[in-house]
């Protein structure tokens, strides 16, 4: 049988890079085939990341299917689930990035993700899409992540609120990196393989 486990990257970053090395090589000792998402982020909003992952996943999908993504690779993640129907998904340190959380994000964010993006945040719903969320999910943060950017906490605690089939996982003492030791250990506890 043909197991996928798809990888979607944080802003700016390629699941090929540095950081993700190490769940590349535990997916693989699972018996599971690590798949790296190309995702363009340059000039793009994650709407249209979403439909791109949408065509590649089903290119590339497998007799089982699971999807990480992290941080805005978390929002495609969940922005393609109903679309995809996996296995499961993993949604580690879930952006704030939905129209929820407009009013609260930050001006230098603002400016640094662009007006496109912004534009974009306002057209999709956190809460709809949990309610509306099928496919068994894990959630992560991190209580520095939640100290740090408390944002990140609510939207990880109201997306397991809202979505039927969800386990909410709290990393201990980890900043905003899948590679950080704590991060590291809370998913090779949590991955279902």
């Amino acid at each position: 049988m043909s197991k996928s486990f798809f990888i979607i990257p944080g802003f700016k970053d390629s699941a090929s890079d540095k950081q993700y090395q190490w769940l590349i090589s535990h997916i693989k000792k699972n018996g599971w085939k690590p798949i790296v998402v190309p995702v363009v982020w340059n000039y793009r909003t994650l709407t249209q990341n979403a439909v791109d992952f949408v065509d590649f996943y089903h290119k590339n999908k497998g007799e089982e299917n699971q999807i990480l993504g992290f941080s805005y690779g978390a929002v495609v993640t969940l922005l393609s689930a109903t679309k995809v129907n996996p296995d499961h998904i993993y949604l580690c340190s879930l952006s704030p990035d939905f129209k929820e959380d407009f009013a609260t994000m930050p001006n230098w964010l603002k400016k640094y993700i662009g007006k496109k993006r912004c534009e974009d945040i306002l057209t999709r719903s956190a809460v709809t899409l949990a309610k509306e969320l099928k496919v068994p999910a894990t959630i992560f943060y991190s209580e520095k992540e939640a100290v740090d950017f408390p944002s990140i906490k609510k939207r990880a605690e109201e997306t397991a609120k809202y979505a039927q089939d969800t386990k909410l996982i709290i990393v201990s003492n980890s900043p905003h990196q899948i590679d950080s030791r704590e991060y590291i250990e809370s998913l090779k506890n949590n991955l279902r393989f």
